[in-house]
């Protein structure tokens, strides 16, 4: 516990802010793309590479920037803040899918909480570290822990907080160092939530015909696909704007999208949400036609993305199945014909 004790109490801050969860496998280790992937529920969010610059802006960008690393076997999120996005049911069970996920965070608004994942459920927590406050699907998960912090309740600080940082490490093996954001780090940005359910983004939670259909199909069969879905969004929520038009029309030539024009796509998809910036989610009930042109530019923009990346994922098409609403059985019946013949 004294290294922990020290690294609070050290210019590091992670005694003031703190959001660490651990990913310890059941089976192989998580490569680290995985755990991105889940972060979103089988999607792909953007992958960047940290530097001194991206960390220094991190804070003001829409959704949230979670760090990933390894220690040992299990797999690290850092999110700088002490805000945690990790930590939200749903996340909590995607990343504990065949695995067992801890979570430990605290910030300047004094919230502190350890919580405890396991098979794809949230099983237990303990707000503010108290032990008396233990609850969940399987509060004797954490019995020892709870133990644990009652012997520490009484000691000085930063004990509790040293002493749950050490029982993270004890159960899984991994270990914070002090010079984490030195080190260059791969980054997930997740975008901001199109809702507080925290809906997954991978297309086989709400479409598994089509997106086995999909996978299955040509890349050329996804491309047409990918390219008929933007069309209806761009007509359908008058998403002709600027650098949307010159990344479609670029898109439909078969030429590359270079990062300054998939850039200026972000930017008008960002500013028809800058209602909810800086929320974490979007509330559709205050603007249901705001809402949806917001979801269906970002189903434009990962569409865009996709076709960039040999049209290998398609999260575009679960935000165009959102943002379409009643109208998406008709898109789908549309679509059916053109992969057909090519999955069979």
């Amino acid at each position: 516990m004294s290294y922990y004790t020290d690294l609070i109490q050290s210019s590091a801050s992670f005694g003031e802010e703190l959001a660490w969860t651990i990913i310890r496998p059941l089976g192989e280790p998580l490569p680290l793309e995985a755990a991105a992937s889940r972060l979103i529920g089988g999607g792909h969010p953007l992958l960047v590479e940290s530097d001194e610059e991206f960390t220094e802006e991190a804070e003001s960008l829409e959704g949230y920037a979670v760090y990933m690393g390894r220690s040992g076997e299990a797999t690290m999120l850092l999110e700088p803040s002490g805000f945690s996005y990790a930590s939200t049911p749903q996340v909590m069970a995607w990343l504990s899918h065949n695995a067992q996920v801890w979570h430990l965070s605290w910030n300047h608004t004094g919230s502190r909480v350890l919580e405890y994942a396991a098979n794809g459920q949230r099983l237990a927590r303990i707000p503010e570290l108290d032990p008396r406050a233990v609850h969940g699907a399987d509060p004797a998960a954490l019995q020892e822990e709870a133990a644990a912090l009652e012997e520490a309740g009484n000691a000085s600080w930063p004990a509790k907080k040293a002493t749950a940082m050490a029982i993270i490490e004890r159960r899984t093996g991994a270990r914070l160092p002090i010079d984490w954001f030195d080190q260059p780090h791969l980054v997930a940005v997740v975008d901001p939530l199109m809702n507080d359910g925290c809906p997954p983004i991978g297309l086989w939670h709400h479409e598994p015909d089509l997106h086995a259909r999909l996978r299955l199909a040509s890349q050329e069969h996804r491309q047409t696909v990918l390219l008929q879905v933007i069309d209806v969004l761009v007509e359908r929520f008058d998403l002709g704007l600027t650098a949307i038009t010159r990344a479609v029309r670029t898109a439909h030539d078969g030429q590359p999208l270079d990062d300054a024009l998939l850039e200026g796509v972000r930017e008008e998809w960002a500013n028809l949400g800058a209602r909810w910036a800086g929320r974490g989610y979007a509330v559709r009930e205050e603007d249901e036609n705001a809402w949806r042109r917001w979801v269906a530019a970002n189903a434009i923009r990962h569409s865009l993305r996709s076709l960039n990346e040999a049209a290998g994922f398609l999260d575009g098409l679960t935000y165009a199945r959102f943002a379409l609403s009643e109208e998406w059985p008709e898109i789908r019946a549309r679509i059916r014909p053109t992969i057909r013949d090519a999955s069979n």
